[in-house]
């Protein structure tokens, strides 16, 4: 199996598992809204936050912690996003709402650290999503 594929089925998991996590009731949180199509694309139907959506990281936190719900991180791995995940994560530890990143080091190894955005996930994979990427979701 090509190297390519072989990731492809690997997203294709990771993307099936966080649909699972938001049907028990957390949301997933991106930067950008081309990462939240990317995330669509690739078959993901849960409930996606965008940070950029909001009014900085106060007003974020504040958004998510009154929800009460769990908070998947999924920012980018470049400068900023590393930058973001560690600012937001301290204020999320407060509330205990988070994932302790375990979706965003799955994706990590996933790609072999080779895809730093998630906006560029569906670019990546989309060849092979065609053939293997129908969900097993309504």
């Amino acid at each position: 199996m090509h190297e390519r594929e072989e990731i492809a089925l690997k997203i294709r998991e990771f993307i099936e598992s966080l649909n699972y996590e938001c049907i028990a009731g957390a949301i997933v949180t991106v930067e950008g809204k081309k990462d939240e199509s990317a995330l669509r694309e690739l078959g993901f139907i849960g409930e996606i936050l965008v940070y950029n959506n909001f009014k900085g990281i106060t007003n974020f936190v504040d958004h998510v912690s009154r929800s009460g719900r769990k908070v998947i991180l999924l920012l980018d791995r470049d400068k900023k996003g590393r930058a973001l995940t560690s600012k937001i994560l301290k204020k999320l530890d407060l509330f205990g709402c988070h994932d302790g990143l375990y979706y965003k080091k799955w994706f990590v190894r996933i790609t072999h650290g080779k895809i730093m955005c998630i906006e560029n996930l569906s670019n990546y994979c989309l060849p092979f999503a065609e053939k293997s990427f129908k969900s097993t979701y309504p």
